[in-house]
């Protein structure tokens, strides 16, 4: 088992200097989208308002002309949706705290639901709804 061990190490030292003939530069992603992938895993029985609530949330980003997520609604593994974002400004819209477009969706939702505490307490139920969620950046080549 050592033996293969130090052969394979072997190799990939030897491999390593194949590439390394080659001037290294620095170079960006051409010709790709990034975006943000968020899976979410809502509490048992609480899909239903969920998508109410969701329904919501589409319509503030049609009044306010603000482009929402892809939604795919998972029908095996352990997260109910996904939520696709097409990060416009690429991952430099990880930068924003509050991006315009957020401005403008929040504003719209406020608007929409009569006021801020309106708007917060059914931003506060939703999340009393989801059981957990995770993330991930990704790109895709055009």
């Amino acid at each position: 088992m050592k033996r293969i061990n130090l052969l394979l190490v072997m190799l990939l030292f030897l491999a390593s200097g194949l590439f390394a003939q080659d001037e290294i530069k620095p170079s960006k992603f051409e010709n790709v989208s990034w975006h943000e992938v968020v899976f979410i895993d809502f509490k048992p029985g609480k899909v239903e308002r969920a998508k109410e609530i969701i329904e919501e949330y589409k319509a503030a980003g049609k009044a306010a002309g603000v482009t929402g997520p892809e939604t795919h609604w998972l029908m095996t593994g352990e997260y109910n949706m996904m939520l696709i974002w097409t990060m416009k400004g690429g991952p430099a819209d990880l930068e924003w705290r509050r991006s315009p477009d957020g401005v403008k969706w929040w504003t719209e939702f406020i608007k929409q639901q009569g006021s801020k505490e309106a708007a917060e307490a059914l931003q506060k139920e939703y999340a009393s709804l989801v059981l957990k969620t995770t993330s991930y950046i990704t790109h895709k080549e055009l």
